[in-house]
């Protein structure tokens, strides 16, 4: 796969243009990113990002607040209103799709409040945080004075744009698909959790694993990015499937409460597709595209 540096490089101006736009929105970060090319290097591009954004000023700040959505934003208004970026955000916000109704309501309720305090959208670094933690966070700076709040935010849009960069070059993901078998249909709604392994256990002791990444099926079965837009590191790594729930949800008899299924990653500029087939008494996965 192409580097960062090397896509931005070899874009038009006006692709390149379009590309920066949707890690920022700031029109000055985006020309001097342009006048930055060519980069000789990805982590050039990560350096000369930081340091435009930090020489710029408040109303910089605010026109880049501007394309970014609400947390916990219905999905409408995001392709009404932030077409550009809209699949940028729903990724980023994933973590508002699984929240409970009462905690998208304060959501919702802080965002007006601090809105109207502030004069600009909250704004933090929502990849890989709940809804909870997202209003907490808003709860805890809505009490900040406006020039600390507008700081806190700006480092926060640095964090989203880091993170957009990385996305424009292709990311590798690791990725599920579960079907159950027996009822000839896909396994909806169920969690699954993927750990890696640290590279610092020595045997005979124990290899101890660290949570990275969490998902519940979909109608179609699957679950897509469980990195969520984090980069694939060499390594091993473990997909739990909680199959135990899910067989007493729809009802079926329960012999294997929950699979687990190693897997070494050897070549993280590839993507890793781990299909399983599922059946109450037995099951079988593969690597798939």
């Amino acid at each position: 796969m192409a580097e960062l540096h090397t896509l931005l490089n070899a874009e038009s101006e006006a692709g390149a243009r379009a590309a920066l736009l949707r890690c920022c929105g700031s029109r000055r970060w985006v020309l001097g990113m342009l006048a930055a090319r060519p980069f000789p290097d990805t982590s050039r591009v990560y350096a000369t990002a930081e340091q435009i954004w930090s020489a710029l000023g408040r109303e910089d700040y605010l026109e880049a607040f501007s394309h970014h959505p609400q947390i916990g934003a219905d999905p409408a208004e995001l392709v009404r209103k932030f077409a550009p970026t809209a699949d940028l955000s729903r990724v980023e916000q994933a973590g508002t799709s699984e929240a409970d109704p009462s905690t998208l309501d304060a959501l919702r309720e802080g965002n007006l409040a601090y809105a109207a305090r502030f004069g600009f959208t909250f704004i933090v670094c929502a990849t890989g945080k709940s809804a909870a933690e997202m209003l907490a966070l808003l709860q805890a700076r809505i009490g900040n004075c406006p020039d600390a709040e507008l700081a806190i935010a700006a480092a926060e849009q640095a964090k989203i744009t880091h993170l957009r960069l990385e996305r424009l070059a292709p990311v590798s993901t690791i990725s599920c698909h579960v079907l159950d078998t027996a009822l000839g249909r896909p396994a909806r709604d169920l969690q699954i959790a993927l750990d890696v392994q640290s590279p610092h256990a020595v045997p005979p002791a124990t290899p101890a694993f660290t949570r990275v990444g969490e998902a519940t099926t979909d109608e179609a079965g699957r679950a897509g990015d469980l990195l969520r837009g984090a980069p694939l590191r060499a390594g091993t790594y473990r997909l739990t499937f909680e199959t135990g729930a899910y067989f007493a949800a729809s009802a079926q008899p329960v012999f294997y409460p929950r699979v687990e299924v190693l897997f070494t990653v050897a070549a993280p500029n590839e993507p890793y597709h781990i299909p399983l087939l599922l059946s109450p008494f037995g099951y079988s996965t593969y690597r798939g595209r």
